[in-house]
């Protein structure tokens, strides 16, 4: 006599197993890539926000240029930056930057110098247009202006990948 067994609807123990593998495998790549895209939506963040400050501070380069045109006096010549250059003075600011150390020296670290170097403050930033930064995720803008040429170089505390300046951020947004 035979038993006819009945045929089980469901799944295996192994076909069970490979899904979940597959599952997992699906959900860690997809981590990565969206781990991925959220470093690169904060680096373009910094970059514009960094090149706003660029052409902000560049105006008052230029107004600076303009109204220094004709004067010697050294006295009427600091006047004039103060005021239209945006930013307080680094040298001897005494800020410690987190994980940098003093202001001044990442400054010096990175342009080689505090000479006409100015940092951003919150007041600073709010009169440019740049509302609501937290400093402790980005840190702080420092400019430093180049009157004579009327250029500004742009550097971030916090950085990115090691790199704190304005073009170096720019090209590794290709990257």
């Amino acid at each position: 006599m035979r038993v006819k067994m009945k045929k089980q609807k469901g799944i295996t123990l192994i076909t069970l197993t490979i899904t979940i593998i597959i599952m997992l495998i699906i959900a860690s790549i997809t981590l990565n890539i969206g781990t991925g895209l959220i470093k690169e939506a904060k680096l373009q963040d910094l970059v514009t926000n960094m090149l706003l400050i660029q052409a902000k501070t560049k105006e008052g380069v230029e107004e600076v240029n303009f109204k220094k045109a004709n004067v010697t006096n050294q006295e009427e010549i600091e006047k004039i930056k103060s005021e239209n250059l945006i930013g307080k003075v680094v040298s001897g600011s005494n800020i410690e930057v987190e994980g940098n150390g003093k202001l001044e020296d990442l400054v010096t670290q990175v342009f080689g110098t505090t000479d006409n170097c100015y940092y951003l403050a919150q007041e600073d930033l709010e009169h440019i247009g740049i509302k609501d930064i937290d400093f402790s995720e980005y840190g702080y803008f420092v400019i430093k202006y180049d009157i004579e040429n009327i250029a500004v170089d742009i550097m971030n505390t916090r950085g990115y990948k090691g790199e704190y300046k304005l073009d170096k951020l720019v090209e590794m947004q290709g990257e």
